[in-house]
């Protein structure tokens, strides 16, 4: 009892004046400009019990975050329209490429740089997490971090960020996906639910949760983890959203990425084997007579 007063007695009451940081003053500048979009969500989870398994035996360095990014990317290649967006004069615009943007947390400074793997969807997962990890030291200072007080004036990052929502050219910089992470792990079932975002398809990485699976008369423990997906509800539709999940997970939980000739099959066009000419019948048919 007297070691609680103590503590209390030392304890001085007041308040403290920090300066807003110039990362959250971006933030909030990115959920001004995207609140013209309806978006909407998705949560779903997915077994990566297969995945987690592959990325162990490899003799390189592999990420979850690599894997989910490189099936994202791919799944989004086969679906174009999820990361199609406006341009200023209203017109659909809807990239051939997949660009995908993700938030990496900076070694040398406590704040989190967001990096660009173009063409993610022509990339294995060895490559993506190579570079997301690369990214992480050899990460820089925006214009924003480097002159804190173009930050502090007033509309000026609501009007860059509005640009970039719809100018075509910035688009093709900064991505038309993001993948980013909560950092939970062991948690047990957690989902992360984010703001109003410029990117017209965003993945957020929840938490990987143990779950009983039975096969057959055995029993075992399966990693699942939490995705939530985000649609601009005014350009994607149920359906085509739908659908696009239903092959997320599919593709994660078969480990698509990381199997790369069989992923290739469905995507080619199937053949149909055509029945040999007359000429060629009768050629044939010589051959063997002799």
């Amino acid at each position: 009892m007297r070691s609680e007063e103590d503590n209390r007695s030392a304890r001085a009451r007041g308040i403290e004046v920090r300066p807003l940081p110039t990362a959250r003053r971006l933030a909030i500048g990115a959920d001004r400009a995207g609140r013209h979009r309806s978006t909407m969500h998705y949560l779903m989870r997915a077994d990566v019990t297969a995945a987690r398994r592959l990325m162990a035996m490899s003799p390189e360095t592999l990420s979850l975050t690599g894997f989910v990014t490189a099936s994202v990317a791919r799944v989004a290649a086969e679906h174009p329209t999820v990361h199609a967006y406006r341009d200023w004069r209203g017109r659909l615009i809807v990239h051939r490429h997949v660009d995908v943007m993700v938030p990496v947390q900076a070694e040398r400074e406590s704040r989190t740089v967001p990096h660009v793997v173009r063409d993610a969807d022509q990339r294995d997962v060895t490559r993506t997490s190579t570079e997301l990890l690369a990214a992480e030291s050899a990460s820089t200072a925006g214009v924003f971090e480097r002159f804190p007080l173009l930050a502090r004036t007033p509309g000026l990052v609501r009007t860059v960020y509005t640009v970039l929502d719809r100018s075509v050219r910035l688009r093709q910089r900064m991505g038309t996906v993001m993948v980013t992470t909560t950092g939970m792990h062991d948690v047990g079932e957690a989902f992360g639910v984010p703001a109003s975002t410029l990117m017209p398809l965003h993945v957020v990485i929840g938490s990987v949760s143990g779950c009983p699976h039975q096969a057959g008369n055995v029993i075992e423990q399966h990693d699942i983890l939490n995705l939530t997906l985000v649609f601009d509800h005014g350009l994607v539709g149920e359906a085509e959203a739908a659908r696009f999940a239903t092959r997320l997970c599919s593709a994660i939980e078969h480990a698509e990425v990381l199997h790369p000739l069989r992923t290739r099959k469905p995507w080619r066009q199937a053949v149909v084997p055509q029945p040999p000419r007359a000429s060629q019948t009768a050629s044939v048919n010589g051959a063997h007579d002799r």
